[in-house]
């Protein structure tokens, strides 16, 4: 294998974790939808929408993603990969605490809660 061959592997590499990372922020942090599509995510990625469905494919096959009526869901353990990158990602970036290391049900996602509550995933005062 030649460095190009190298350069190829951590191209899909790096491509899968953005994908991992998109679909977290858009079916989690956003709530945009239930489902994703490749082409949801032409628009964020440096990528075709041919690689991006090659990839969505072997994901699929590594039990990542389940095939649903109207796209791609994550399946738990998908969830799982794809909340991980993103807190490693983007969890420096939040005020605070990172949303995706506490749970769904954290007070930290009602709006009406009370700001001097603290969240038990975020840091201790230094």
């Amino acid at each position: 294998m030649g460095s190009e061959s190298n350069g190829d592997q951590l191209d899909a590499v790096v491509l899968r974790d953005e994908i991992l990372e998109a679909t977290y922020w858009m079916l989690r942090e956003e709530d945009i939808s239930d489902t994703i599509e490749a082409t949801d995510l032409t628009a964020f990625l440096d990528a075709t929408d041919d690689d991006i469905r090659l990839v969505f494919d072997r994901l699929e096959d590594d039990e990542l993603f389940e095939r649903a009526a109207d796209g791609y869901e994550l399946t738990d353990r998908g969830e799982y990969e794809a909340k991980r990158r993103f807190a490693d990602t983007f969890g420096h970036m939040e005020e605070g605490h990172s949303h995706a290391e506490c749970g769904p049900d954290c007070w930290c996602h009602n709006p009406e809660a009370d700001e001097e509550d603290v969240c038990p995933t975020a840091p201790a005062p230094e």
